[in-house]
């Protein structure tokens, strides 16, 4: 019988694992974030990749087919909002004089309260906004730099898109070779299964993550637009596409709104109407659309999803944010189904574990 490995050994090799594993999506993440991105396209057009096969569709021509369908998609999308953009351009010297406006009676209330000269003032915040504008103009050169890489790594996507979507039995069928290998052939159902459920589990959370978008795009820009928000649907898509990003998503996105109506306008009411617009939406997104159309999809508890969303926005920014969240909904299927991770999975999921279920077969010894 093999002697047990030492505890502090086992956790200085997991420890290790660890720090390798989050080192190398880090440094490596130019080539792994449009592959990543590109797996998890390529889960969400399965569906219809099939459908079209059904009919009689090359399988090339088919994922070619869906691949640009979702392109045309996002690219759509991308020009509306350009244009909202420049829409929202044209606001601009009305907030700059609502904000200069703004500026003056902050003067004039710190120096009737707390006698500090506005001259004094006035110096302080020049410094500051000059520091602002150096980091402003970073940001700008970094958000233009960001566009043109998007751009060639859209087609980039596109490609791992249609390729992923071509080869995706070869890459289920090196799986389950696998398995057999390691595992012995008794698994292979059971192994089926889980990549089954693996890409079900993505492709529906991601397919739930679209629609409660669109959902909310339009109830977002009908909503602003009856208030009488200017721009409402440039700001009704973008809180809608913000709040892909589970929790803080949908905080941020109304933030932006509420303060873009606490500049624009003179009174507070209407911020204080569109502040209460979004905490009603945000409670029907919490307690009726989400748990509806993605909470069945992904079992993870609130904890371990904000740790996925810091762990993603550490190791690949706002893409991680999005798609460590499916990632590990996924390992959580993988955990489900093999014992000796069971309780892993227990330890990520949302429900408590009840009873004791039959063993798998995966967890068994060969």
């Amino acid at each position: 019988m093999q002697a047990g490995i030492n505890p502090i050994t086992r956790f200085n090799q997991v420890l290790l694992f660890i720090v390798l594993f989050f080192g190398i999506l880090h440094f490596a993440k130019p080539f792994f974030i449009p592959l990543a991105i590109g797996a998890m396209m390529a889960m969400l057009l399965v569906p219809l990749c099939r459908r079209l096969e059904r009919r009689s569709i090359p399988r090339g021509l088919a994922a070619v087919a869906c691949a640009l369908f979702a392109l045309v998609l996002l690219l759509g999308v991308g020009y509306l909002l350009i244009n909202q953009i420049i829409a929202l351009g044209k606001d601009m010297p009305l907030i700059g004089s609502k904000l200069n406006d703004m500026l003056n009676s902050a003067h004039d209330f710190i120096s009737e309260h707390f006698q500090l000269p506005v001259d004094t003032q006035k110096a302080y915040l020049k410094n500051q906004i000059d520091g602002f504008s150096n980091l402003a103009g970073k940001y700008v050169g970094d958000i233009f730099r960001s566009i043109l890489s998007f751009l060639v790594h859209l087609l980039i996507i596109t490609a791992y898109t249609v390729l992923l979507l071509i080869y995706r039995r070869r890459f289920k069928n090196f799986v389950l070779a696998l398995v057999v290998h390691y595992a012995g052939s008794t698994n292979l159902d059971e192994a089926r299964d889980v990549v089954d459920k693996t890409t079900d589990v993505a492709s529906s959370y991601l397919t739930g993550v679209c629609i409660v978008a669109l959902i909310f795009s339009v109830i977002n820009t009908v909503g602003l637009t009856i208030i009488g928000i200017e721009n409402a649907l440039f700001f009704g898509v973008m809180v809608a596409f913000i709040n892909i990003i589970p929790y803080i998503g949908s905080v941020a996105g109304s933030a932006i709104v509420v303060l873009y109506t606490l500049i624009t306008r003179d009174s507070l009411v209407t911020p204080a109407i569109v502040a209460l617009f979004f905490i009603v939406l945000q409670q029907i997104d919490s307690y009726i659309l989400t748990p509806k159309i993605t909470g069945s999809k992904i079992q993870l508890n609130a904890l371990f999803t904000i740790m996925a969303l810091l762990a993603g926005s550490l190791v690949w920014g706002v893409a991680g944010m999005i798609l460590f969240v499916p990632f590990l909904g996924a390992a959580k299927v993988i955990f489900d189904h093999v014992d000796s991770l069971k309780p892993y999975g227990n330890l990520i999921g949302n429900r408590e574990a009840r009873g004791t279920k039959k063993p798998s077969r995966l967890g068994r010894d060969g």
